[in-house]
């Protein structure tokens, strides 16, 4: 019989892999360009031109009485700045190793009010092992805000 287990994080759990004023936009603010706006319903980042990976780790019941976990999708809820920017891929980790990659991707707007097509990839692998982490790579033309709300991940036990 299968247990479903579901983990979330909040939204300012979310890091940019790249920092500074080259890529993120301070917006006056101190240590925006580093951090993003931190508020206790997500964050927002400010993107100048270009692209940025951004990560996040989902707290694992890696194994539960003597079984390992199958990683059966993930969640972001999320929103980037229409015709300024988008979401270009996801790549979903187990430690080191990547299970999941989602390229090609195109998509923008608001997708933090609930799940949708746009903000839930299924994964369905079996026998995670280390951790679960999400990346997510997006693209900007313009300046762009993007905004984290959550992210989460379904998990699975044969128990």
């Amino acid at each position: 019989m299968a247990k479903l287990y579901a983990s979330w994080v909040p939204g300012y759990s979310f890091v940019a892999q790249n920092m500074g004023t080259g890529i993120l936009d301070p917006r006056n603010q101190p240590f925006v360009d580093v951090n993003g706006l931190r508020e206790g319903f997500g964050a927002h980042y400010y993107l100048k031109p270009g692209t940025n990976w951004f990560h996040v780790a989902i707290p694992t019941p890696v194994i539960v009485e003597d079984r390992r976990a199958t990683l059966g999708r993930v969640m972001v809820l999320f929103n980037v700045t229409d015709q300024f920017g988008a979401l270009q891929a996801v790549d979903v980790w187990d430690g080191p190793n990547r299970i999941l990659h989602r390229d090609g991707l195109s998509i923008s707007g608001g997708h933090s009010a609930g799940l949708d097509a746009f903000n839930t990839w299924d994964v369905n692998h079996d026998g995670i092992a280390w951790g679960v982490g999400i990346s997510m790579l997006f693209w900007t033309a313009s300046s762009a805000e993007i905004y984290f709300g959550s992210a989460g991940g379904d998990f699975y036990h044969n128990i």
